[in-house]
């Protein structure tokens, strides 16, 4: 098999699973998009609070 039809067929089955995803997919309910992005949020300021402390904690110590 050419290299050109490996190309042409790994794009096919991308749109072939495209298509599945979108098809399975559906719009959430306000309550659930609200407890994602509230537990997305929570997350991301967990991450940075411990990265600043890390960077505190390093700079006091001078490394």
């Amino acid at each position: 098999m050419s290299s050109n039809n490996k190309i042409i067929n790994w794009f096919r089955r991308l749109r072939e699973d495209w298509n599945r995803i979108i098809t399975v997919s559906r719009k959430p309910d306000r309550n659930y998009f609200s407890l994602n992005l509230k537990v997305t949020l929570l997350v991301l300021a967990v991450i940075g609070v411990l990265a600043y402390i890390i960077q505190l904690v390093l700079t006091l110590i001078g490394v």
